[in-house]
C-alpha cells in the first residue's frame, strides 16, 4: 500500500487517499495534461501504432476485466465512434453476497483497455488520442467480485470464493456471458505461494480455457513480493516500469524471488521463483474518473461523491501495476485480433502458452534487467525479479508471431529466426529445433518456453486442485551442417517456475538450434502425469539491432503478408 495524491482535472483539487494494494496512476497521456510538451502518448512506448495503422484495434475480441466493481460506461471514454458497434457492458454477478457496484478503480482500469478516443469535452475536439485506450473496439464485458468496500482503508474490498469465481468461471467458459480471449485483474493481495484456494481454481480454469488468456497485475509491494492472483502460475503478471525511457522498473513494483507450495509433501519453500512474467509502462497515466457514490469512494470518500457523476473528469499522474496489467492485455487483444486474419487456421496460435512465449520473446530489455545468467548464458532463476522477461513491445511480438516460423509439424524441424511452436512433449524427451539460415554475422538472441502448471477446476464446487508440476529446461546448442547438437551454448534450467527464459546478448556466426528437455515432475499427486503441453517462441536479430523506428516501419509495410509455416 502507498499513499498518493489524486487530483481530478476538472475539479483541480487534491485528495489525499491510500489505495490497497495499489495505487493508481497512467495510461494514454504520459506527463502535464496542460503541457503538450510534457505528454508521452504510452500506447506509442509499447509498439501499439502498427496495429493503429493497420486497422487492428480489438474488433474481433471480447476482453473481460475482473475487479472489485464494475467499469462505469457512462464516462465519455467509453463513447464508441461513430459505426463501431461494440461495446461495453457489465456482467451481473448473481453469486450470493456479490455487490456488483460501479467503482473508480476499475473504470481507470477500463480506459487503459479500451477507452474510444471520442471525447467531445476535450478541448472541443471531437476525437482525442488522449482518450484512447490500448484496444478501443474490443468488446469489453465487466465483473465485479467485492462483497463490500471498506470505508476505513481506502482501495480494500472483501470478496468471496463464490463472489470470485462466478465471474471468473463465466469469463472463461462463456457461461453466462461472452467468453473471454483476454482477462484482465488489477487487483491482489496475500498467497506469495500462489497455493491459496481462489488461485489454484484460477489456474485450474486458466489450463482448462487455453484460449482465454489471464492478465494479472503483480501489485504495489515495492520490495515484497507479488500477490494473487499473480502469484499463481497459469497467468501473465505483469510489473511496471517508468522514468523517461519507460525502461526503469517502478520502485512500487512488488519484486524479488516468491515461495513454492509442494502439496505432495506439504512444504512450501520460500523465495525459490520467480512470480513476474513481463513489465509495461505504468507511470503518470491520465484515466478516467467515476465520483459516484458506490464502490471505493462512494465507501471511502463521501464528501467527494457527485451525483449525476460528471462525464468528462480525468485522474491524472496515476501509478500502479493497475495500468500495466491492461495495457499488457489490451496488447494481447490487439495480437490476437490481427491473428484472427493474418493466422487463421492456426489452431494453437490462440493458446496461452504460446501468447505468454511470443510477448516474452519479444520483450524489451529494462534497465538493471538481470535473470541471473552467468558468463557460461547458464540461469536458474530464469526472468528478472522486477521486469520477468523485459517491458512489452508489440512491434517485436508483431515479428515473433506472425511473420516468422509458426508451429512447426514435427520435433527437429526447421526454424527461421523468429517465431513460435506449440508442442506436447513426454517425460524423459528432447523436443529439437534447428535454425534454417546460418548466422553470418553476431546476432542477439530470446527465446521463451510456457508450460501449465497441472492444477484441475471442478465445476461443481468451484474449487481447484493440484495435480502435478513439471519440469522442463530451455537450451541453445551450436549445431553443424548436418543439423547435429555439438556443444551447449545457453541454458535456463529453473525447477519451481513454469517458465524458461534466456536473452543472450552476442551469439557468434554459426549455426545454432534450441533443445527442449523434460526430464522430471517436481511433483505428480497422481502418479500419472508423463507429458506436458508447451508453447515456445525465439527471436534472433542482428547485432546491432535496428532502431524501433526502422522496425515499425518494416512492420507497417509487411503486416497484411502472410507467415512462413513448416509442414
Amino acid at each position: 500500500m502507498k499513499t498518493k495524491t489524486l487530483i481530478l482535472a476538472a475539479l483541480g483539487v487534491s485528495i489525499p487517499a491510500t489505495c490497497a494494494g495499489d495505487s493508481p496512476r497512467s495510461l494514454v497521456f504520459s506527463g502535464d495534461i496542460q503541457n503538450p510538451n510534457d505528454r508521452t502518448f504510452v500506447n506509442s512506448v509499447v509498439g501499439w501504432d502498427l496495429f493503429f495503422n493497420s486497422g487492428f484495434l480489438g474488433a474481433s475480441t471480447v476482453i473481460g476485466n475482473v475487479e472489485a466493481g464494475h467499469i462505469w460506461t457512462g464516462h465519455e471514454a467509453f463513447d464508441r465512434l461513430t459505426g463501431v458497434t461494440n461495446s461495453v457492458s457489465n456482467f451481473s454477478n448473481t453469486a450470493v453476497g456479490a455487490i456488483n457496484e460501479i467503482d473508480y478503480h476499475a473504470t481507470a482500469v477500463g480506459h487503459v483497455l479500451a477507452g474510444s478516443g471520442h471525447l467531445p469535452t476535450l478541448n472541443g475536439e471531437d476525437y482525442s488520442l488522449v482518450g484512447v485506450g490500448m484496444a478501443p473496439e474490443a468488446t469489453v464485458v465487466s465483473g465485479a467480485i467485492a462483497t463490500g468496500f471498506s470505508s476505513t482503508d481506502f482501495g480494500s474490498f472483501s470478496i468471496s470464493q463464490e463472489s470470485a469465481v462466478n465471474v471468473y468461471r463465466a469469463f472463461f467458459q462463456g457461461s453466462g456471458a461472452a467468453q473471454a480471449d483476454v482477462i484482465n485483474s488489477s487487483w491482489g493481495g496475500g498467497d506469495p505461494a500462489g497455493a491459496g484456494t481462489l488461485t489454484v481454481a484460477l489456474d485450474g480454469l486458466a489450463r482448462e480455457n487455453s484460449t482465454v488468456a489471464l492478465v494479472v497485475s503483480a501489485g504495489n509491494g515495492g520490495s515484497a513480493a507479488v500477490v494473487a492472483p499473480a502469484s499463481g502460475f497459469n497467468n501473465i503478471s505483469v510489473g511496471s516500469v517508468g522514468g523517461s525511457t519507460f525502461l526503469v522498473p517502478s520502485s512500487f513494483s512488488s519484486r524479488g524471488a516468491s515461495d513454492f507450495y509442494n502439496p505432495q509433501t506439504g512444504v512450501t519453500l520460500t523465495g525459490v521463483r520467480s512470480a513476474v512474467d513481463i513489465a509495461a509502462p505504468g507511470e503518470r497515466m491520465f484515466l478516467a474518473a467515476y465520483l459516484g457514490d458506490s464502490g471505493s469512494i462512494g465507501a471511502g470518500i463521501p464528501n467527494l461523491v457527485q451525483e449525476p457523476s460528471p462525464t468528462n473528469l480525468y485522474f491524472l499522474e496515476q501509478d500502479g501495476t493497475s495500468f500495466s496489467s491492461p495495457m499488457v492485455a489490451g496488447g494481447i487483444a490487439l495480437l490476437k485480433d490481427a491473428a484472427n486474419t493474418i493466422l487463421a487456421g492456426e489452431a494453437n496460435a490462440m493458446d496461452t502458452r504460446v501468447i505468454k512465449s511470443v510477448i516474452m520473446a519479444a520483450a524489451r530489455e529494462t534497465t538493471g534487467w538481470n535473470n541471473g545468467q552467468n558468463a557460461m548464458n547458464v540461469t536458474t532463476q530464469g526472468l528478472d525479479a522486477v521486469t520477468g522477461a523485459g517491458t512489452l513491445d508489440l512491434v517485436a511480438a508483431a515479428d515473433v508471431y506472425y511473420f516468422g516460423t509458426t508451429d512447426v509439424a514435427t520435433a527437429g524441424e526447421t526454424i527461421a529466426n523468429t517465431g513460435w511452436d506449440s508442442a506436447t512433449i513426454d517425460l524423459g524427451d528432447i523436443f529439437e529445433y534447428e535454425f534454417t539460415a546460418t548466422f553470418t554475422q553476431s546476432m542477439a538472441l530470446t527465446a521463451a518456453l510456457n508450460w501449465f502448471s497441472v492444477r484441475d477446476f471442478d465445476d461443481l464446487t468451484g474449487n481447484g486442485s493440484d495435480i502435478a508440476f513439471a519440469n522442463l529446461d530451455l537450451q541453445v546448442w551450436s549445431i553443424d551442417g548436418s543439423g547435429q547438437f555439438l556443444a551447449k551454448v545457453g541454458e535456463s534450467m529453473t525447477t519451481y517456475n513454469n517458465s524458461e527464459f534466456l536473452r543472450i546478448d552476442a551469439l557468434d556466426p554459426g549455426r545454432y538450434g534450441l533443445r527442449v528437455l523434460y526430464h522430471s515432475n517436481v511433483y505428480d499427486t497422481s502418479g500419472v502425469v508423463n507429458s506436458e503441453n508447451f508453447g515456445i517462441a525465439w527471436r534472433a536479430v542482428a547485432v546491432p539491432e535496428p532502431s524501433a523506428a526502422i522496425l515499425l516501419a518494416m512492420a507497417a509495410l509487411v503486416l497484411g503478408r502472410r507467415r512462413i509455416r513448416n509442414d
